[in-house]
């Protein structure tokens, strides 16, 4: 049986039907076509679908965050990662986890922000989280967020 973790509002839900999407719990059928096929087909398209959603969220989402900062990546990928939310490489190249499409769209935009941060400034020093926080003053609710309920959506089976 496919594993899942459902948050709604504050707290988990315990209806193993549902599954995560942008912070929501939703029937898997709502995300995915589900019939007929087996609990193999169904992980290989629900990651799928996560995959897309993701790049297609982020892609809507960065835009707006590029022009206040000022700033271009050179790429933009979305990745498959078990400890990382997203990342920025020296050569100005950002990377997003794919498991992020679970996170409410605030959590998304705070992930992205950060990031683009990075482009700014590549460590986290004093500048880069007032940097941070002049996109988004209240980013470490959006930290709390991660750190609260990010293990459980990083453990989520989609292998």
């Amino acid at each position: 049986m496919i594993k899942r973790v459902g948050m709604a509002g504050d707290g988990l839900t315990n209806d193993a039907k549902k599954f995560l999407y942008q912070g929501k719990p939703y029937y898997l059928n709502e995300l995915i076509e589900t019939t007929p096929l087996n609990e193999d087909e169904l992980k290989k398209i629900l990651k799928k679908f996560y995959f897309s959603s993701c790049k297609k969220i982020v892609a809507e989402r960065i835009t707006g965050y590029q022009t206040q900062l000022r700033v271009k990546p050179k790429a933009i990928e979305v990745i498959e990662s078990r400890t990382k939310w997203g990342s920025c490489s020296s050569s100005k190249k950002l990377a997003f986890n794919y498991r992020l499409a679970m996170a409410p769209v605030e959590v998304i935009d705070y992930v992205i922000v950060h990031e683009l941060c990075h482009l700014l400034h590549m460590n986290h020093d004093r500048s880069f989280w007032r940097r941070v926080g002049s996109l988004m003053p209240d980013y470490k609710m959006k930290q709390e967020y991660l750190e609260t309920y990010g293990h459980l959506i990083m453990s989520i089976p989609l292998d």
